[in-house]
């Protein structure tokens, strides 16, 4: 019967032969979760003896990631913006990049004293949970898929946001209460056609497809976001979105079209364009 750290070495071996670019913090990532401790634990404890039902549960991980199954949906969470989110086959798997999204929607949001906003295409929540977690906004959103709606509902109340979020099954702003927003929101889908089959197999191969494919040029639904979501924005109100790193200026243009003001684009701390806000005019309708 192999140790601890004889079974995570050669896990991390066989992660590494698949290619998978984090072998070893998986693998000990891994191991932590069945034996119910942490990475530290793991680190420090090597000399344990691994049970033959640890052994089988380690092994069924070690498996699933090796076929390139996604991290997140093994482990069946996320941590984003310092909170945990479930996640599961079916949910776009919350991004680092996606924290800038948000960082940049409480700052604005906390100047202006914004009380609404709706968010469009909520997957896991991890959005709409996080800005009802660290803003005074009550968060509404919209989603087409019933898997959506239910985990995003699920993380609400995990957060301990569910008094100040509301989920609708619908496309778009459809299904959304009778209202206007002080803030609209969305990390829509923006691949390319011609880019989709480029994407890492751990995307392409089990993150929901519907969550990716932006249409031919990537910018369906920045589209149909703006145009159909500009009605119902309060004046003042400001429009928050992720981008593919190369669609700032499409995506600026767009919304100049719509008659959107200050216009930003915000870079990531990896000094690639990621947001783009724009403020509805003050007289406009």
């Amino acid at each position: 019967m192999m140790n601890v750290k004889e079974t995570v070495q050669r896990a991390a071996e066989e992660l590494k032969e698949a290619g998978i670019e984090e072998y070893r913090l998986e693998a000990e990532l891994f191991m932590a979760e069945v034996l119910h401790t942490d990475r530290l634990g793991i680190l420090t404890d090597g000399s344990r003896e691994v049970s033959a039902e640890e052994r089988a549960a380690f092994d069924k991980m070690i498996c699933r990631r090796k076929k390139h199954e996604p991290f997140a949906y093994i482990m069946g969470r996320r941590e984003f913006m310092g909170l945990n989110f479930s996640v599961k086959e079916g949910i776009l798997i919350p991004r680092p990049d996606t924290e800038i999204l948000v960082e940049s929607v409480i700052e604005v949001s906390k100047q202006h004293g914004f009380k609404t906003s709706a968010e469009v295409g909520v997957g896991s929540g991890c959005i709409s949970v996080s800005l009802a977690a660290y803003t005074d906004m009550m968060c509404f959103g919209t989603d087409i898929s019933p898997t959506a709606v239910e985990t995003a509902e699920k993380n609400s109340a995990e957060n301990s946001t569910a008094d100040k979020t509301r989920f609708f099954l619908g496309d778009i702003f459809s299904g959304l209460p009778e209202m206007t927003f002080d803030v609209i929101v969305s990390n829509p889908p923006y691949i390319r056609e011609k880019d989709m089959d480029t994407l890492m197999t751990d995307v392409k191969d089990y993150e929901p497809s519907t969550a990716l494919y932006g249409g031919a040029d990537g910018l369906d639904f920045y589209r149909r976001i703006t145009a159909e979501g500009k009605p119902l924005l309060n004046r003042g109100g400001y429009i928050f979105y992720e981008i593919g790193y190369d669609e700032a200026a499409e995506v600026s243009d767009i919304l100049a079209q719509n008659g959107f003001v200050d216009i930003r684009v915000i870079k990531d701390l990896s000094g690639l364009d990621r947001v783009v806000s724009a403020r509805k005019g003050d007289f406009d309708d």
